[in-house]
């Protein structure tokens, strides 16, 4: 369990926000042949040009991201490079810090935990039912924890202003299954925990969803990672949102709204506006009328100084390689049938760039009711995670442990990049691994940019996270220059002048900061303190 660790390709990763957006990813990836070849024999033939509509933002991992992960491909081998003199158990920040998408030096900030410092009645002792629920195995104690054969450790922890971070080593008494990597060259695993809730001391039952690590394979049976919690996750007000949505209801139900007949839908969002005297049913104007007012329910928690936290890890989950998956192949009688409908109503697959909104609505429909016969046949395939893509390490891996705040090197700059309303960039906060943009755009008009020093886009998570967190890597962060876009126009038309294949050529004349300058509603230039 010795060695050092390659060096990792930076390269954002968006997942879908909902499941809905999976499923839609997943059909035009089986059209496209992007997905696996063994689909079916024969791709039903699809343009790339197919709308699918704009996300607003990149959000953390949610929902299913079978179709999503589906579009990486590599396998898993083992690091031959590890050898070093220093054990791996308290030294893995150490070991990954340089290769992490949040790359560089937490040898400085990142504590190990100590058997001595578990919580009370747990130091050094194995722990017992009463703390996990379930039977210790043999050499468990409050730090490593067995079951089913795979020993998962808690070997360190680091928290600042922007995230929790924590190194996990598992261990396997088996082969670690073959893994997907998130880049050919780049061995770094598609491996994440499911099924895991974070209960902290101010903040209890965050349940944590495709929480992807960042991390490389040891060897064969081991697999070290670092979990990123973001700070927005962790201080996300659940019991103050759940207060405003029964507050709501109850302001609603005294104006004969009651949330029943919005929910099931007898009365339409426009139909309640309209009844409510408001041009749409949205917090804002339901807070305009007399409502509740979202945004005094939905204020984040502050982080205490010192705080308890509890992970219960309960699955362990790999993407496979994309050719040891076994998803059953769409029967060729399903495939003609759907190529039939479509010539029945005069369409060529080949052609759906020029198809009009309505044809386009025809084929999705017609796509839809192929897919639906298909996962009738195999109802397994619609599962999250499903065993023809994933494998799978379930058990229950408990810890608690303390975690102090770390402010080192930490700075935040106010901007009042704000329009009359109060809403784009409040403030700007850098940490030695991540910068932050503190966005209140509740309505999502805007697009918040940040250049680093030398005016290039600043790099996102690497396994899809919140838009207004970046990655400072090895970037130049002592100036950035920061903007307030129009949501649309900085999609559709300012993002494409820096991702142009000739934007090299361009940029002699222009620079996309100097673009910027002029298209931005406003901008603002930080200048932060070194040495703090």
């Amino acid at each position: 369990m010795e060695d050092e660790i390659r060096e990792v390709l930076q390269k954002e990763f968006a997942v879908p926000e909902n499941v809905e957006a999976a499923k839609e990813q997943a059909f035009r990836q089986i059209r496209q042949g992007v997905h696996l070849d063994s689909l079916s024999k024969k791709q039903v033939p699809v343009p790339a040009g197919r709308k699918t509509g704009k996300s607003r933002r990149i959000y953390k991992a949610m929902g299913s991201v079978a179709a999503a992960a589906a579009v990486f491909s590599a396998v898993c081998i083992v690091n031959p490079t590890w050898a070093k003199e220093i054990p791996l158990i308290g030294n893995v920040f150490e070991k990954l810090g340089n290769s992490l998408g949040f790359s560089g030096d937490y040898s400085e900030y990142a504590k190990p935990v100590k058997e001595e410092a578990a919580a009370e009645g747990t130091a050094g002792e194995t722990t017992g039912t009463e703390e996990t629920g379930q039977e210790p195995e043999e050499g468990d104690t409050a730090y490593s924890k067995t079951a089913d054969g795979v020993t998962v450790t808690l070997s360190e922890i680091y928290c600042n202003d922007a995230a929790l971070y924590l190194s996990l080593l598992v261990e396997s008494e088996e082969p670690i299954p073959d893994t997907r990597m998130y880049d050919e060259d780049e061995k770094v695993p598609y491996i994440k925990l499911e099924d895991t809730c974070l209960n902290l001391s101010y903040n209890s039952n965050i349940l944590l969803t495709n929480a992807y690590m960042d991390g490389q394979m040891v060897d064969e049976n081991t697999y070290a990672g670092i979990l990123r919690v973001d700070m927005q996750d962790i201080t996300y007000n659940e019991e103050g949102l759940a207060e405003y949505y029964k507050d709501l209801n109850d302001f609603l139900a005294e104006q004969g709204l009651p949330a029943g007949k919005l929910e099931s839908g007898e009365i339409s969002g426009e139909e309640a506006a309209a009844m409510l005297g408001i041009e749409e049913l949205t917090d804002e104007q339901i807070a305009s009328i007399g409502g509740p007012d979202y945004a005094e329910y939905a204020q984040p928690l502050e982080v205490p100084e010192t705080f308890t936290a509890e992970l219960s890890i309960g699955e362990i989950v790999g993407l496979r390689p994309e050719e040891t998956t076994t998803i059953p192949e769409i029967p060729q009688e399903l495939i003609e049938e759907y190529e039939q409908a479509m010539a029945d109503k005069g369409l060529d697959p080949d052609n759906y760039e020029s198809f009009t909104e309505e044809e386009m609505e025809i084929e999705h429909q017609l796509y839809t009711e192929m897919w639906k016969k298909y996962a009738q046949m195999y109802p397994e395939v619609n599962e999250i995670d499903s065993e023809y893509e994933y494998w799978k390490y379930t058990g229950g891996w408990d810890f608690s442990f303390q975690v102090e705040k770390d402010h080192t090197k930490t700075q935040t700059k106010e901007l009042n990049l704000l329009d009359e309303e109060g809403c784009g960039i409040r403030s700007i906060t850098r940490t030695p691994f991540e910068v932050t943009m503190d966005v209140y755009d509740p309505a999502a008009r805007y697009c918040a940019v940040a250049l680093d020093a030398d005016g290039e886009p600043m790099p996102g998570p690497r396994f899809g996270g919140y838009a207004d967190v970046m990655a400072i890597q090895d970037r130049d962060v002592s100036r950035m220059y920061v903007y307030l876009c129009d949501y649309n126009e900085y999609m559709d038309e300012i993002k494409g002048y820096y991702y142009s294949d000739d934007y090299e050529e361009k940029k002699k004349t222009r620079t996309f900061k100097e673009y910027l300058d002029e298209r931005a509603i406003m901008h603002a230039e930080v200048v932060f303190d070194e040495g703090k």
